[in-house]
């Protein structure tokens, strides 16, 4: 029987990629930081690279705008690449670990939440704040076989390593 424990992640823990369409080929497109190893401190500077047209852009120190849409990167605002209608809904993840993250939920028969250490009961975690129609029973199927498709979408190289429990 599939499992699922609520390690408290939170949406900003899969905010060091994002996955996107490219403005210019139309083709999967990534968004993440020029130094990932930068200090948090300090304003990053992304970069949008895509691996078909060789698009690349660069957005330094200049604070963000606020993101219009959940289905948008927040630095160069263009569509998440992993997105799809699903229940009337919008399904969308910015990388492959979000969407095994959502994939993991939505599959598992129990799922498990206890109270935060430090914090308690509270809406904190990713789960805790997942709409209802994805938290949803009835709902399994149909967003398991839009993850699915998603996935397919992916490009070899951006494709999670399989063999990872989650």
């Amino acid at each position: 029987m599939q499992r699922f424990r609520d390690e408290y992640q939170s949406i900003h823990d899969f905010t060091d990629r994002f996955l996107v369409n490219c403005p210019e080929c139309h083709h999967c497109a990534t968004v993440q930081p020029l130094d990932p190893a930068q200090n948090q401190q300090q304003p990053a500077v992304w970069r949008f690279i895509c691996g078909n047209c060789a698009a690349v852009k660069v957005l330094g120190d200049r604070p963000v705008r606020k993101q219009p849409s959940p289905t948008v990167d927040p630095y160069f605002h263009y569509p998440l690449w992993l997105q799809a209608s699903c229940c009337s809904e919008q399904l969308w993840a910015f990388n492959p670990e979000h969407l095994d993250f959502l994939a993991a939920f939505v599959q598992a028969q129990h799922r498990e939440s206890r109270p935060h250490t430090i914090h308690g009961w509270s809406n904190r975690s990713l789960v805790s704040r997942l709409p209802k129609w994805i938290q949803s029973h009835k709902n399994r199927a149909a967003i398991l076989k839009t993850i699915a498709q998603l996935r397919q979408s992916l490009p070899e190289s951006s494709a999670p390593d399989i063999t990872r429990s989650t």
